[in-house]
């Protein structure tokens, strides 16, 4: 007797990409009224961010794009001063949102490659 192959799902499956938006706009919500990192997203273009950003996260999740992915998260993070204590903050607040909007188990994996993104992030942050 063979066993059924099991199939790989993508993330971006699980979530879906209008889940992919609406958690993201929850997120920059929040990002917006906070205290501590709402400055950084005064002057922003916010729908244009939010476009680059869904496309950002659809990617990273395993979907596809018409586009070509032009990302470098590193380069347009670091003019910017970011210190430790915010990137954690970040960290936090994306978490709490990710709790709130996804079943837990998409909330835990969306929030899981998150955290790796913001280790590769450590090496550009201040103090």
């Amino acid at each position: 007797m063979n066993p059924t192959p099991r199939r790989l799902q993508p993330l971006c499956d699980k979530v879906g990409r209008a889940r992919v938006e609406t958690t993201l706009r929850a997120f920059y919500r929040r990002l917006f009224a906070d205290p501590m990192l709402g400055g950084y997203f005064a002057s922003l273009d916010f729908e244009a961010h939010l476009a680059h950003i869904i496309e950002f996260w659809w990617i990273a999740m395993g979907g596809k794009s018409e586009r070509p992915p032009t990302f470098d998260m590193i380069g347009r993070h670091q003019p910017l001063g970011i210190t430790r204590p915010e990137l954690r903050h970040w960290l936090a607040l994306f978490r709490q949102t990710l709790h709130e909007e996804l079943p837990e188990e998409l909330a835990v994996q969306w929030s899981t490659m998150a955290e790796g993104i913001a280790g590769r992030m450590t090496g550009i942050v201040k103090g």
